[in-house]
């Protein structure tokens, strides 16, 4: 195929609040270089992590400008001196940004071969482009649950996408699921959709209720998403030796929680962070685990909005006012039709 000399690119200018100061630009399309592959984006999808690094509150923060853009799939279209770049050309590939490259918000980007991943063309490209940061993530912190002999968790966010993929996986490995939403509408979806176990934090007796159930089902591990005071909801909650895992910052707040708990109830906060999992564990099992995401279909990602890499700001806009009900979708191939 014919490669074009410019494309279209998401630009971050400046880390602040708000989304108003990313603009689209034509620039000249990158070259790979050794061990690096150039891929052509077909769709990539907004993630919290995505507003958190644009905020400049991610655990890193890119040379700018730089293009956003944590995971996305295309095609391999050229490549950089090495053996596996050679072997990758023509792929359809899953794409990781990583903090000394730019991200996946561009028709094309420059990937290390190794942070390029085949995929099984049955999944196309928007459940391929959704399959690192979620279903990792849910695959990693269920897998720690069932490790810690835990035989339920509770979590925060169970109305978004990752939070039903940790419904679904939960249940699927035997463990009972306590999900925390913050409208009654939510409620009654969840519900809906076969949840036995879910809780509105803004109801006045959330608090009694959370506890009464985590004692109920023997619920000693909280995946939580928001941050805040709500850390100190869930660690108030736990029964002795609880721990609570805070993977997101939805609140904006710093963690809250009263010390009484750690000091005479043995229970303690910790984070998770889908970078350092992926560092900490051997290739080996990372293959293995992109095998399962891949071929379960509790990892799947519903799609809920497209939008063309001209329409960015809408389209992050969209994506903050609901982060729930489905993902929205970047398609900087321009195909919106699904």
């Amino acid at each position: 195929m014919t490669i074009p000399n410019t494309m279209k690119a998401v630009h971050l200018h400046d880390y602040t609040e708000g989304f108003e100061h990313l603009t689209v630009e034509e620039v000249p399309v990158p070259q790979p270089g050794p061990g690096e592959v150039l891929v052509k984006m077909a769709a990539s999808p907004i993630n919290p992590s995505d507003l958190m690094l644009i905020s400049g509150i991610y655990g890193f923060r890119k040379d700018l400008p730089a293009v956003p853009g944590f995971e996305g799939s295309g095609t391999v279209v050229a490549k950089g001196p090495g053996l596996l770049p050679h072997l990758r050309v023509g792929s359809r590939v899953t794409v990781g940004s990583q903090r000394d490259e730019d991200g996946t918000w561009a028709q094309y980007t420059v990937a290390k071969g190794m942070m390029t991943l085949p995929f099984n063309k049955s999944l196309g490209f928007e459940q391929a482009a959704a399959l690192v940061v979620n279903p990792l993530t849910a695959y990693a912190m269920v897998d720690d649950v069932k490790r810690s002999g835990a035989r339920a968790f509770m979590q925060t966010a169970a109305a978004g996408t990752l939070g039903g993929m940790l419904w679904r996986v939960g249940k699927a490995s035997g463990l009972k699921v306590i999900n925390i939403v913050r409208r009654a509408e939510q409620v009654a979806d969840l519900r809906a959709e076969g949840r036995a176990y879910v809780l509105n934090s803004s109801e006045d007796d959330f608090d009694d209720r959370l506890a009464a159930l985590a004692k109920e089902l023997q619920a000693t591990i909280a995946l939580d998403a928001v941050a805040g005071e709500m850390v100190g909801r869930l660690v108030a909650a736990l029964p002795r030796g609880g721990r609570v895992v805070v993977y997101g910052n939805l609140s904006g707040a710093n963690v809250s929680a009263a010390p009484g708990q750690f000091i005479f109830r043995d229970k303690r906060v910790e984070g998770f962070w889908l970078s350092q999992w992926i560092n900490d564990i051997s290739l080996v099992r990372l293959l293995s685990v992109w095998r399962k995401v891949q071929g379960d279909a509790s990892f799947r990602t519903p799609v809920r909005a497209r939008y063309a890499l001209d329409d960015i700001n809408e389209a992050l806009r969209t994506y903050s006012e609901q982060m729930s009900g489905g993902k929205v979708m970047l398609r900087p191939d321009g195909e919106l039709s699904g």
